[in-house]
């Protein structure tokens, strides 16, 4: 036997063609399209076929008690009585029963089958005569009222473009009218965000005049909303003030307690929910949620309109937006924008072209051998032949270069861009472009052109070598020069490791430490090594210096570019000049040992000559002035001696021992006042002076500066001298008057060879060896020099010594 369903789903299309037809000549019924008619039978018929299959379990009887609630609601709406619309359900069974009426029995649905059918449409009729019982022409009168209300808001709703306001500022008042109409001393609306996952709270009206949710709500959840956004039906929530986390904590506070909602689903699309609360706790009728139902169906249709209409006015917005930037650019930049009509022939011009070539836009407006004159005889067959080549081979988009006639009767260059714009065809339609200006940057790359071809010419006369390193490549190329510094062949191409592998073994590390260095963001990209090429065929050892710069993007070296130059000349110079240098040091050194010898010799016999007591006036002057130039000579050789020291033999030596400096700078400042009788030397001391230092170098140290401020100062000012203990160290400070040192001596003061400034003692001065002894004594102890000269305050040399030689590091 065949069921219902399936007679039901072989003749679907049928029924409700027949159906339609038959209902819309129903006097109730005339001036009513087709989807008003059919309604909710479709989905009836479903559940039709869903009850045949499995009879009243589970969704089928939920989804009977809505559509039948939904298909009266409707009619009413529409003016439909109750026998109107119990004869509807009479028309469904007829046309359903007729589809196997005449059949042989075994081809008929059952018995069983058929009676749950008409079980079915005998519980919609029932449900028929129960709505409308309860349904008085009082309710009827009254839901059209509150209907034309909201249908009159509804342009309000809208808005207009002259005086805009968002949505949801104007959704209070359907929102308000809904509470009135049901009766409810609060109301709220949520519509679903653009994401469709939370229900956002946009009004709310009576005693929810604040908002009930602050946040979105979402729809996963198992709050009431949450709840109301999945229901077909109408939910009810009998108290909101003892429901906990079910519902925010305003409403549970606003002193409302039952809740009635449903959710706004036009078209099968979740647009957002509403619901209402009462004072009291109480159930709610079945014609108060139908009349819900109603109302928020009427309602979504207007949301959903001002929604759309809100949607094409924000398109409008970007649109004018767009045109407006459109415009403003271009009379913003520097282009000459044009359009050309391809059907017509008639360009039109920006007021760029104003601008970059004098010519109004009338003047070269119209049609396009307008624009054609303007161009240079000698490039205007070449512009015209390939923009038109462009056209006719489909191509997108055109540009050239070439000179446009300015109105001042010169020629400047422009570059040309345009694009193709096609129909669904493929035909060119319209073309759109801009023209630039490129005079200046053409005279700049001319410029820069004869620059580098300067650059060019310029290294080739240094005999310089250049060369182009990819760090991301790895790609290096050299030019002819450089390839042959290391007679390298011009083919192949040179590669990083040939280039090491080009170096002498013993330079190959450093020069590699030298780049990794200068690729590094940390190095500033600066490159300056020099280094040896290998020797080709027992030629003479070579010496090239290289020196370049990285350039860096985001923090990684791109780009390492530089020049090489052969050295070898000056290196070998150097070599050279070094040796002498160090040859004339070692022969000074052996000249002042050997002559320490008879110096002393000198100095012994003297001494013993001067103990006679039978020597004459003159005799005595005579062997003092011996004894004064021999001790001249015994200083200059001490001198050459530790200069010896500290330039070959790795600096001045010293024996520490315990010392108090402040009782030797007194002794060392005795003798010298023995010596310089007419002139003053003052010495204060302050602090603890004990420590550990050499105490003959210090005396030398003490000796040379005091003697040094005694020289370079007018005689009868005095010569300052001090010494202050200090936390670890002692400090030692000679100062006089007198003209300052020049400063262009300062930076190299304290090397051979050097003397402070013109003038001073005669007899005192040496070969300028004094403070280049000094300062090694000092760094011998680990100590600093210091010198300040200046006009008004005097030259003072100061000194400061560690108290103890320092521990090595990790001892």
């Amino acid at each position: 036997m065949t069921t219902v369903a399936e007679f039901i789903e072989r003749n679907r299309e049928q029924l409700i063609e027949r159906y339609t037809r038959e209902l819309g000549q129903w006097e109730s019924s005339r001036g009513l399209g087709p989807s008003e008619l059919t309604d909710s039978f479709p989905e009836f018929l479903s559940m039709l076929v869903a009850i045949s299959r499995q009879g009243h379990r589970d969704d089928p009887s939920k989804t009977r008690s809505r559509l039948e609630g939904t298909h009266i609601s409707h009619r009413v709406r529409l003016g439909f009585n109750q026998e109107e619309v119990t004869d509807e359900y009479v028309l469904m069974g007829r046309l359903i029963s007729g589809l196997w009426e005449g059949l042989p029995l075994e081809q008929q649905p059952t018995l069983e089958d058929t009676r749950l059918l008409f079980e079915e449409l005998q519980g919609a009729m029932d449900q028929v005569i129960v709505s409308f019982s309860g349904y008085s022409l009082e309710d009827r009168q009254r839901e059209k009222r509150f209907l034309n209300r909201l249908n009159a808001l509804a342009s309000e709703v809208m808005g207009d473009d002259a005086h805009f306001v968002p949505l949801h500022e104007r959704l209070g008042a359907l929102v308000e009218v809904v509470r009135e109409a049901m009766r409810a001393q609060g109301a709220a609306l949520l519509l679903v965000t653009a994401d469709g996952r939370t229900l956002h709270p946009i009004m709310y009206t009576g005693q929810w005049n604040v908002r009930t949710e602050t946040e979105p709500v979402p729809l996963d959840g198992a709050s009431f909303v949450a709840r109301l956004a999945a229901s077909e039906e109408p939910l009810e929530l009998p108290d909101a003030a003892g429901a906990g986390h079910e519902v925010s904590e305003g409403v549970r506070l606003s002193g409302l307690h039952s809740l009635l909602g449903v959710r706004l689903w036009p078209h099968g699309k979740l647009l957002g929910v509403l619901y209402l609360g009462v004072a009291d706790i109480r159930p709610f009728e079945p014609q108060a949620r139908r009349y819900l139902e109603t109302l928020v169906e009427y309602l979504s249709g207007i949301i959903q309109k001002a929604l759309l209409l809100q949607q094409l006015r924000q398109a409008n917005e970007r649109l004018a937006r767009s045109e407006t930037f459109h415009r403003l650019a271009t009379a913003a930049i520097s282009d000459a924008i044009w359009e050309w009509n391809l059907q017509t022939d008639i360009v039109t011009w920006s007021g760029g072209v104003e601008k970059l070539f004098g010519h109004m836009r009338e003047q070269l407006g119209g049609h396009v051998s307008g624009w054609y004159d303007h161009i240079h005889p000698e490039d205007r067959e070449r512009v015209v032949h390939g923009i038109h080549e462009t056209i006719a081979r489909g191509g997108q988009r055109w540009r050239d270069e070439y000179r446009f006639l300015h109105r001042d009767g010169g020629y400047v260059h422009v570059t040309d861009h345009g694009l193709v714009e096609r129909d669904a065809s493929g035909r060119a339609v319209r073309m759109v472009g801009a023209m630039q200006d490129i005079t200046a940057s053409k005279a700049a790359s001319e410029a820069l052109r004869v620059s580098e071809e300067r650059l060019r010419l310029a290294v080739r006369a240094a005999e310089l070598g250049t060369w182009d390193f990819h760090p991301v490549t790895g790609i290096l190329r050299w030019d002819e020069r450089c390839k042959a510094l290391f007679e390298l062949p011009l083919m192949p191409e040179v590669t990083y490791e040939g280039f090491m592998a080009a170096l002498q073994p013993e330079d190959r590390e450093r020069a590699h430490a030298a780049v990794q260095w200068a690729l590094q963001l940390d190095s500033g990209g600066e490159y300056d090594v020099e280094f040896r090429p290998l020797r080709q065929n027992g030629r003479p050892e070579r010496w090239v210096r290289a020196i370049g710069r990285a350039f860096f993007e985001g923090g990684r070296a791109v780009r390492f570019i530089g020049t090489a130059q052969d050295i070898s000349e000056r290196k070998h110079q150097q070599q050279e000049s070094q040796k002498r240098a160090e040859f004339a040091e070692q022969l000074i050194g052996i000249v002042s040992h050997d002559l320490r010898n008879p110096l002393n010799a000198i100095t012994l016999s003297v001494a013993a000559l001067l103990r006679q007591e039978e020597l004459g006036e003159r005799q005595a002057k005579g062997l003092a002035r011996i004894s004064a130039a021999t001790e001249r000579a015994t200083r200059l050789i001490r001198d050459l001696l530790d200069f010896t020291r500290a330039r070959l033999g790795g600096g001045i030596p010293i024996e520490r021992k315990p010392l108090d400096v402040h009782s030797l700078c007194r002794q060392v400042v005795e003798e010298v006042r023995l010596a310089h009788p007419d002139r003053e030397v003052e010495v204060v001391w302050s602090g603890e002076g004990t420590g550990e230092w050499d105490g003959d170098r210090l005396a030398q140290v003490i000796t040379n500066l005091v003697n040094n401020a005694l020289a370079y100062s007018p005689p009868g000012t005095p010569v300052h001298v001090e010494t202050r203990g200090m936390d670890g160290a002692v400090l030692l400070s000679v100062h006089n008057a007198g003209s300052p040192i020049p400063p262009e001596l300062l930076p190299r003061l304290f090397e051979p060879m050097t003397r402070g400034r013109p003038g001073g003692d005669a007899a005192s001065r040496s070969i300028g060896l004094g403070l280049f002894i000094v300062a090694n004594i000092v760094h011998a102890h680990g100590g600093t020099i210091e010198v300040h000269s200046e006009e008004v305050t005097g030259t003072m040399f100061t000194v400061r010594l560690p108290r103890r030689a320092s521990t090595p590091s990790g001892m």
